[in-house]
């Protein structure tokens, strides 16, 4: 009985034993799931703490770049920010703040503080604009992203989606044009290029073919003037036969009358004069100049002219000339007047049947002639006859060369003043020298030539706008200054603005001045790579910001 009560015993102890275990591992179960509890409970405590630091500073953060442009951020990024004119300066914690530091509001460009601030608006999905301070927060959404009225008076819905289609819209199709238009710019600048070096190598060409032809015409100049020279000579020549013909006639006429009075009187006296008959006259005449000088001198020609010129005058007054008078007088004198034939006289030279003088064949007058030619040739009065054919090809030679001549510096003179105007960078503007472009509006037609001048026309009157002055803005516009003056106003003056588009073309002509217009140009040399990829970024940011601002619609 002691031995079974023993073991039960030990079995209770056994059992205590067993339960005491249990109940300490539950305590500590217990123990270990409540420090859990308290850990977790405290994890969760530093993570709300620090959410909440998070979104305490990112709102800060936000206050303080709110109103400020993307790309403006870097300059609000130090502790101590001067103000854009330098009137002052601020601390980051004075940004946005409601109390303007800066007279231009640099400090503010989140609030209405300062007079002179500007607000931007992202405008995600839209166009950026920048706002005066005094409407943010004025209970008027004038952002579309509604980032204006951030103070909860006034719950402003987000519409730069929805807004932004039509702009949108319009930005591919600008990129659409450009990326045309570069297409074309690029064929054309490299034509201009071509054509640039073209005009060079003429211009040279043209200088050295001026420079040989100048020698040419000098040569035909000089030939030319050689042969006027000789055909003047020639006609003064002929002139001088054709006088002293004239004067032999007059001659012979005068003699011949004397010879009537002479046979007449030898008949009344029933005797024969002693004057030598008119060939022996001649004779003597052609004897006599042998004793001029041959060398062609200005004495002969002289002599010649003053005998010419005495035997002219004796045919218009009917006289004789000294010659003549001397050579009749000592017959008078040595014979006392008595006409008798001299010895040896041949009796075949006269023919008394009928009381009058006749000359044989060859005549006085054909020798005479015969005598002057000789005498002309001999003192070089007479050139050798000249090849007809010869100088008229020598004229047509220097009159073609003349031309060709005037051709060629006309042309040098146009590509020189060509030559010398800025044609942009890559000489884009080059096929514009030689173009206008016109557009019509209301009653006046307007005209626009570059490198040259710029007109209004109304009917037959025109009004000149200016005249060619330079490029501006990067080759972006150009001007022309000038003009026609205004009545009691400054002169006329045209700035043409210039748009990239797929054809070149002159658009919407206004005069917000008095005599200052404004016009458009559209052409596809504005149509420039920079540009595309710009406007490629832009709509890009466009659908990327709206995508990080969650749009309910994507």
């Amino acid at each position: 009985m002691d031995l079974s009560r023993a073991i039960q015993d030990k079995e209770k102890k056994i059992q205590n034993l067993s339960y005491s275990k249990i109940y300490k591992q539950r305590i500590n179960y217990i123990c270990i799931t409540k420090i859990m509890k308290v850990n977790i409970l405290l994890l969760l405590f530093s993570l709300l703490i620090t959410n909440f630091s998070l979104i305490s500073s990112t709102k800060s953060s936000f206050i303080s770049l709110l109103g400020v442009a993307p790309q403006d951020e870097n300059y609000y990024k130090t502790e101590t920010i001067k103000c854009r004119n330098g009137s002052n300066k601020f601390t980051r914690a004075q940004l946005n703040d409601d109390f303007c530091d800066c007279p231009d509001g640099t400090d503010e460009p989140g609030t209405s503080a300062c007079p002179h601030g500007k607000f931007y608006c992202m405008n995600v999905g839209h166009l950026p604009v920048s706002l005066h301070s005094s409407k943010v927060n004025d209970g008027i959404c004038d952002c579309c992203d509604g980032s204006d009225e951030y103070d909860g008076e006034v719950k402003c819905p987000n519409t730069c989606w929805e807004a932004g289609k039509v702009t949108r819209d319009k930005l591919k199709k600008k990129i659409d044009i450009y990326k045309e238009g570069v297409t074309i710019r690029k064929k054309e600048v490299e034509q201009a290029k071509q054509a640039i070096a073209k005009d060079k190598e003429e211009l040279s060409k043209l200088k050295n073919n001026e420079k040989s032809l100048k020698g040419l015409v000098k040569n035909l100049k000089a030939r030319k003037e050689q042969i006027e020279k000789a055909e003047e000579k020639e006609c003064l020549v002929k002139e001088k036969e054709e006088m002293m013909k004239m004067a032999a006639e007059d001659k012979s006429d005068d003699e011949h009358k004397e010879s009537s009075s002479s046979t007449t009187l030898d008949s009344e006296n029933n005797g024969l004069s002693d004057e030598p008959s008119v060939d022996q006259q001649q004779k003597d005449e052609y004897e006599n100049t042998e004793g001029l000088p041959t060398d062609g001198s200005e004495s002969t020609e002289g002599l010649l002219r003053e005998e010419l010129g005495h035997l002219v005058a004796s045919r218009s007054t009917g006289e004789k000339t000294e010659h003549q008078v001397e050579e009749v007088s000592p017959n008078k004198d040595n014979h006392g007047g008595n006409n008798e034939i001299p010895e040896g006289t041949d009796d075949k030279d006269h023919d008394n049947s009928d009381g009058v003088t006749i000359l044989n064949d060859p005549s006085w007058l054909e020798k005479i002639q015969d005598a002057a030619q000789n005498l002309f040739q001999a003192i070089n009065l007479i050139p050798a006859p000249l090849d007809k054919l010869d100088a008229n090809r020598v004229r047509k030679d220097y009159e073609d060369s003349t031309t060709r001549l005037s051709d060629i510096q006309e042309r040098i003179a146009s590509l020189t003043e060509k030559l010398k105007h800025d044609f942009g960078m890559e000489k884009e503007f080059y096929f514009y020298y030689d173009q206008c472009f016109e557009t019509k509006q209301d009653k006046y037609v307007y005209k626009v030539c570059p490198f040259k001048d710029a007109s209004q026309e109304e009917g037959n009157h025109i009004t000149q706008l200016g005249q060619w002055d330079k490029f501006k803005n990067s080759y972006g516009s150009m001007l022309f200054a000038n003009g026609d003056g205004c009545w009691n106003g400054p002169d006329r003056s045209l700035k043409v603005k210039l748009r990239c588009g797929l054809k070149t073309e002159l658009t919407d002509v206004k005069e917000p001045s008095r005599c200052e217009y404004v016009a458009l140009m559209s052409t596809p040399i504005r149509c420039l790579e920079g540009k595309l990829e710009e406007l490629e970024r832009k709509l890009e940011s466009m659908y990327n910001e709206q995508l990080q601002g969650g749009h309910d619609e994507l």
